[in-house]
């Protein structure tokens, strides 16, 4: 009796943590967490201080508490889909690229474990390996061919031990804790945002404000030129509206000789090809300036001397 009074209240205890953090916090990351250890989460947790904080825990306690929090909040109830699997939770009110920089950031590199299904691939390089030649039909049996040099083992090309997707087996795995490989890299991983509400993937924060605004100028040029094809006009139409009327008022004021002002400074250039000649080359001169300008702005590649040299000792094609 008293065993379950204590697992109600250090569960009364967690929920009130995540009601105080959903109060507190406006984004959270929602992060796979498969293969990674309490450590790891420690360091993460003491990188991300002050801009974060990291929630490990039952996700059915998470859920109840998002429930309970929902009577307030609604928007909460769109965070409560996501809590499954294998996950944590990052709360903070920082920019979130920032928060995945960090927790992408930490990531160990891992032993292969007998049973774990690989991640990646795994390549045993050639080479000395630091095993006594009884071990030779050990790796005979792998089928990685090997000669005795200097009283130890020789790997003579590279194997691929495991391939991804693959189940790691116990020989495979006993040979690359021989071999001393930690093949493997875990981290957490980014699954999905919470923002106020909002739920977007990861992919989103690459999106940058250049990004956008490109996008942004490249649509409002469509919807210019259709309006302006089909003779409707609107916001981003009308400046070019006025533009290609007033070409066409100038055409006519200089073809019929009809005097408006805006045309005076056109006409004295046509009736003086002199002046017309050096207006075309004083503006030639001008980009010419400007690109060149531009080229010497540009940072010069380092010489070979100066660094492949200095760091291989001589140049990358040698």
């Amino acid at each position: 009796m008293g065993a379950e009074k204590k697992g109600s209240k250090h569960k009364k205890v967690y929920i009130d943590k995540v009601l105080k953090l959903l109060d507190t916090y406006q984004k959270v990351l929602i992060v796979s967490s498969n293969n990674i250890s309490s450590k790891q989460i420690q360091i993460i947790r003491k990188a991300l201080l002050k801009k974060a904080v990291v929630l490990m825990g039952k996700n059915s306690l998470i859920r109840r508490a998002c429930k309970m929090y929902a009577e307030k909040n609604p928007k909460v109830n769109e965070l409560i889909p996501l809590i499954k699997q294998n996950i944590g939770l990052v709360f903070t009110n920082e920019d979130p690229r920032e928060i995945r920089e960090i927790i992408v950031a930490n990531k160990i590199n891992a032993p292969a474990k007998a049973g774990t299904i690989a991640p990646n691939d795994v390549i045993v390089p050639k080479g000395d390996t630091g095993l006594e030649p009884t071990q030779t039909t050990f790796l005979q049996a792998l089928d990685i061919q090997t000669r005795i040099a200097k009283r130890q083992i020789e790997i003579l090309y590279d194997v691929k031990l495991v391939s991804e997707g693959e189940k790691v087996g116990s020989s495979e795995a006993t040979l690359l804790s021989k071999l001393g490989i930690k093949p493997f890299v875990y981290g957490m991983k980014l699954v999905q945002v919470y923002d106020n509400g909002s739920v977007y993937g990861p992919q989103v924060l690459d999106i940058t404000d250049e990004m956008l605004k490109k996008n942004v100028l490249e649509e409002l040029g469509c919807i210019s030129g259709i309006s302006l094809e089909l003779g409707f006009p609107t916001q981003v139409s009308l400046p070019y509206s006025f533009m290609n009327n007033f070409r066409n008022i100038l055409a006519i004021s200089l073809e019929t000789g009809y005097e408006i002002k805006e045309a005076e400074s056109i006409r004295e250039l046509l009736e003086n090809p002199e002046a017309l000649k050096e207006l075309m080359e004083k503006q030639n001169e001008e980009e010419k300036d400007e690109k060149e300008e531009e080229k010497e702005e540009e940072p010069e590649p380092e010489s070979e001397s100066e660094s492949d040299d200095d760091m291989f000792g001589g140049g990358l094609f040698d």
